[in-house]
């Protein structure tokens, strides 16, 4: 198996046992040597799982100390927050929620800035993507829905023409991909998302931020009404 693939695991298993309590807040990680016998990996495999949840600030690494799991608070990986979420009673659904509110935050406000500064090209790459939606939902092509959803919201986001965005939004993306192809398994939620797309378009056409915010706002609304009426994630 490659190292990367032993790497990921080993950061799955080290995550699982955080977010179950077997350790807690403040607890110190067995030594290398140890963690690395007790999960079957290698030396370096295990530095370079601890690394990972590190630059997530799930652990802290105390030289000559020890390395540490942190309060979730602290946390920065969005993938381990939403695990830590559901195991802490907050469930998939509310999860799921709590993005839509942070994807709302940011969203409505990017569509805005995107209706003013929007170019002929990025409204034609949003149309291309509104029509590649339609012919996925015509064929029932999950996988190509999510591709051309994921990129409409992606290219709004560079259309805003504000350099922080990307980073500010990038960290969301992989949880929010995830997420997308749990809810457009839905045919119904399919054809919501794609009806708000064009909406959300046909407002940034206008050139009105106004139009293009409340768009964007009704798309949010919508995608929180159909996963509590239609998704048990």
């Amino acid at each position: 198996m490659p190292r990367s693939s032993l790497v990921d695991e080993t950061v799955t298993t080290l995550l699982d046992r955080i977010v179950s309590g077997r350790l807690g807040p403040g607890d110190r990680l067995p030594g290398q040597d140890e963690l690395a016998t007790l999960l079957g990996v290698s030396r370096l495999t295990v530095r370079e799982a601890t690394a990972t949840l590190a630059a997530g600030h799930v652990l802290r690494v105390e030289h000559g100390n020890g390395t540490f799991v942190n309060p979730v608070d602290r946390w920065t990986d969005l993938d381990a927050v939403s695990r830590a979420a559901r195991a802490g009673g907050q469930g998939s659904d509310a999860t799921a929620q709590s993005l839509i509110e942070i994807r709302r935050m940011i969203e409505v406000g990017a569509c805005a800035l995107a209706a003013r500064r929007a170019t002929e090209r990025d409204l034609d790459l949003l149309q291309q993507h509104c029509e590649a939606m339609a012919e996925a939902v015509t064929q029932s092509d999950l996988e190509s829905f999510v591709r051309h959803d994921m990129a409409f919201h992606a290219r709004i986001l560079e259309a805003a023409g504000n350099p922080f965005l990307g980073a500010v939004y990038d960290p969301l993306r992989r949880v929010l991909e995830r997420a997308r192809y749990q809810t457009s398994e839905v045919p119904v939620i399919r054809e919501h998302a794609l009806d708000h797309h064009r909406r959300v378009l046909a407002a940034l056409r206008t050139g009105d931020p106004e139009a293009a915010q409340a768009a964007m706002d009704a798309h949010m609304d919508q995608t929180s009404d159909d996963l509590a009426t239609h998704v048990r994630l």
